[in-house]
Formats: structure tokens, C-alpha cells, sequence
């Protein structure tokens, strides 16, 4: 096998970039082409807003109940004699 010289080296990494970066162009001239699809085709891909509300409570609840456990892992101070029991949920600033 040849011994490559310091300017084959920099022709293959130049001709390697360019048809990275070729290929980046034409994968965000596909992408940008979705965009002008038929109407049709979006609304099937695209959530309702029934769902995405349903998502935001889905958040909602899971962030309550993990800010709930993490005030009682806090406030247990590794005494594990101590029972807790949740009256309210409340954010305190």
C-alpha cells in the first residue's frame, strides 16, 4: 500500500466535507419540501388540539406529583421513622 502524502490527505478530507455537507443540503431541501404537501396529508400527521391538551395535563399531574416526592425526600432528612401524608399542593416562590 502507498504512503499517502499530507496533500492527498487534504484533498480526502476537502472532497469528504463537501458531500457531508451536500448531503445536509438535500436532506433540508426534503425536509422544507414537506412543508408544501396537500392539506389532506398534514392534518393526518399533525395532533388535535383535544390530544395536545390532554398531553399538557398528562405534564401537569406528573410534574405535581414529582415536585410532591421531591418535598418529601427533602423534608425526610434520612430519618426513615418519620410518615408523611399530603394534605394540598402548593408552589411556594
Amino acid at each position: 500500500m502507498e504512503k499517502f502524502s499530507y496533500l492527498d490527505i487534504v484533498v480526502i478530507t476537502v472532497i469528504g466535507l463537501l458531500v457531508f455537507f451536500l448531503v445536509l443540503i438535500g436532506w433540508q431541501l426534503i425536509h422544507q419540501m414537506m412543508k408544501f404537501r396537500p392539506k389532506k396529508y398534514q392534518e393526518i400527521e399533525s395532533f388535535s388540539p383535544e390530544k395536545q391538551n390532554d398531553l399538557a395535563v398528562d405534564e401537569d399531574e406528573e410534574t405535581r406529583m414529582v415536585a410532591v416526592l421531591m418535598a418529601l425526600i427533602l423534608a425526610n432528612d434520612e430519618q426513615q421513622d418519620k410518615t408523611y401524608c399530603v394534605t394540598k399542593i402548593e408552589r411556594i416562590r
